[in-house]
This record gives C-alpha cells, sequence and structure tokens, in this order.
C-alpha cells in the first residue's frame, strides 16, 4: 500500500495543502463521541499511545465478532480534533477526500488480495 497515490484535490478550488499519504497504525481506538477536543487528543496519545480516533469501527468489530467473521478497518481520516485549519468547514471538506480516498485504498488492497 505504500506509494499509492491518492487524491489531493477534488475540484479546481478546493485542494489540501499536501498530499494524503496511506500509513498502517499500530493502535487506534473507537469511541462514541466526536473527539474535539486537542487536550483530551494529546491526553489519549500520551496515556494509550494511539493516533487515530474513530466512531465507527467498534460497532464494525462488535458485528464481526457476533459472527465470527474476520474484519479488517481501512479508514481514510478526515479531520484532526480540535485543529485549526486554512480549509473552513474542515470536516465537511475534509470528508470528501476521505470517503475518496478510503475507496481507492479499499479497491487497491482487494487487488492485492487476489492477487
Amino acid at each position: 500500500m505504500q506509494g499509492l497515490k491518492l487524491e489531493r484535490c477534488i475540484n479546481s478550488t478546493t485542494c489540501l495543502p499536501r498530499a494524503p499519504v496511506t500509513v498502517k497504525v499500530k493502535r487506534r481506538i473507537s469511541a462514541t463521541v466526536y473527539l474535539d477536543n486537542a487536550a483530551c487528543r494529546s491526553f489519549i496519545y500520551k496515556k494509550f499511545i494511539v493516533t487515530p480516533v474513530d466512531m465507527e469501527s467498534a460497532a464494525v468489530a462488535f458485528i464481526c465478532l457476533q459472527q465470527r467473521t474476520p474484519f479488517i478497518v481501512v479508514q481514510s481520516l478526515s479531520d484532526l480534533a480540535a485543529s485549526s485549519s486554512s480549509l473552513l468547514n474542515e470536516a465537511n471538506t475534509y470528508s470528501t477526500f476521505a470517503a475518496q480516498n478510503a475507496i481507492s485504498t479499499t479497491i487497491k488492497f482487494i487487488q492485492l488480495l487476489s492477487g
């Protein structure tokens, strides 16, 4: 997955400041809250050494565990808790990139699995 080309622009006027990249994270957590607090983000990182916090993957894991079905979470991060960005309405802007790039990454992953 290293070197996978991800979209930096969604149209002629909306581009990320730099090209997104794919990374494998060692540890992530899932919560039932939208994390929008820099101090909380910092505490969670220092206490648990996790980088991404999401609101969806625990639900997928729970159902897969109940059904005894293996799963892999492929997720594109769309915002940074309590960050200041030059983009207005950051979560809405980044969610478009996140969705587009998560699809591209998942397709590439499936292609690699099928050999």
